[in-house]
C-alpha cells in the first residue's frame, strides 16, 4: 500500500480466505475480551458477514500476519470499516496501517465517508481515530435483561396477532418492514433483500421461531428477530414496526414475545443493541433492560481518488 504508513518489520499483509474464518473469529474474541472483558461474537456471525452479497473477502478484507499467525484484520463493507489488532501487537503501528488501508479501499469503492464503531472501553483505538480526523457519528448501547422467571407477554392491540415467520411466504414482506423502518435513520445506506437475508434467514442457525411477526389481517406490520447464542443467552437482533402501526404497544409486545421465546430455549438473560438514531432506548429501559456497555461511531469524510 502506498503512503507514509508502513508495517513493522517481519509482519506481512495477505488476503483472507474462507479457510481463515476460525482464526479471524479467535482474533476478534481476544480483542473484545481485552477491551471490555466480554466477547459478543459467534462464529456464525463471521460466516454471515462474509456471505453478504457485495462483500468480496479477497478484496474487501485483509490480514496482517506474523509468520503464519493472523494477528490483525480489517474489513470494509459499504461505508463501514472494522479493524482488529491482537492485544499483544498493539502500539506497533499496525492499527494505523490498517486504518489507512480501510480508507484507501473505501475510496476505491467510491465511498465518500467511512466509519468505525468502537467499544468506549477501547480508548487507544478511539484516540487513533480522532487523531486521523474521525468525528462523532452516533452512540450505541448494549442492554440486557435478567429473566429469573418466564416473561409475561402483554396483551396485543385489537386486530393484531403474533406468529412465527413462514419461510418462502413472509420473506419479502418481513424485509420490507425492517428496511422501511431502518431507512428512517439519518445517513443509513439501504440494504438489499439479499443483504438482509444473509444476516437473518440465511444464517445456518436460523429457525422460524426466532423470527416473530406482528400481523394485521394478512399484512406484516411488525418484526422481531432473535439469535440464540448457546453460551451467552438470547439476543434480539432486529425490532421494527411499520410507521402506520406505531404507538400501539406492538414493539413492546414483540419484545416480550422474544424474551419469552429465549426463556423457553433455556436462556436466562437476553440482550440487544440500539443507538441514538432509533430513539428506542426508553422503550427498552421500560421493559426492564439496563445498559451494560456503550460504543461510539466515528466517521471520516474521504477525499475522492485523483
Amino acid at each position: 500500500m502506498d503512503g507514509a504508513v508502513s508495517l513493522p518489520d517481519g509482519l506481512t499483509p495477505r488476503p483472507l480466505t474462507a479457510d481463515n474464518m476460525d482464526a479471524v473469529f479467535d482474533l476478534i474474541v481476544e480483542c473484545e475480551r481485552a477491551a471490555s472483558g466480554v466477547a459478543d461474537l459467534d462464529r456464525e456471525d463471521v460466516r454471515a458477514d462474509w456471505a453478504r452479497p457485495g462483500f468480496d473477502l479477497a478484496t474487501d478484507a485483509i490480514a496482517v500476519c506474523d509468520a503464519d499467525r493472523i494477528i490483525a484484520t480489517a474489513e470494509v463493507f459499504k461505508n463501514r470499516a472494522d479493524v482488529n489488532v491482537h492485544p499483544e501487537y498493539e502500539g506497533l503501528g499496525i492499527g494505523s496501517w490498517l486504518l489507512a488501508w480501510t480508507e484507501q479501499r473505501s475510496r476505491q469503492l467510491g465511498r465518500r465517508t467511512v466509519g468505525q464503531t468502537l467499544d468506549d472501553a477501547h480508548r487507544s483505538a478511539a484516540t487513533l481515530l480522532q487523531r486521523n480526523g474521525y468525528g462523532y457519528g452516533h452512540t450505541s448501547w448494549i442492554l440486557e435483561i435478567a429473566m429469573p422467571a418466564r416473561p409475561r407477554e402483554p396483551e396485543l392491540p385489537d386486530g393484531i396477532a403474533v406468529r412465527s415467520f413462514v419461510p418462502g411466504v413472509d420473506d419479502h414482506a418481513t424485509y420490507r418492514v425492517v428496511e422501511d423502518a431502518f431507512n428512517e435513520w439519518s445517513n443509513r445506506e439501504p440494504a438489499t433483500f439479499e443483504e438482509w437475508a444473509a444476516l437473518t434467514i440465511g444464517r445456518r442457525d436460523f429457525e422460524p421461531a426466532l423470527l416473530q411477526l406482528a400481523i394485521d389481517g394478512d399484512r406484516v406490520v411488525g418484526v422481531v428477530f432473535s439469535i440464540d447464542y448457546p453460551e451467552d443467552g438470547g439476543w434480539v437482533q432486529q425490532v421494527a414496526v411499520a410507521a402506520t402501526h406505531r404507538h400501539r404497544g406492538i414493539a413492546r409486545a414483540l419484545l416480550m414475545r422474544a424474551f419469552a421465546t429465549s426463556w423457553d430455549r433455556g436462556d436466562r438473560t437476553c440482550g440487544l443493541s440500539t443507538d441514538t438514531r432509533t430513539g428506542a432506548l426508553g422503550l427498552y429501559e421500560k421493559v426492564g433492560m439496563t445498559v451494560t456497555r456503550s460504543f461510539t461511531n466515528r466517521v471520516k469524510r474521504l477525499e475522492p481518488v485523483g
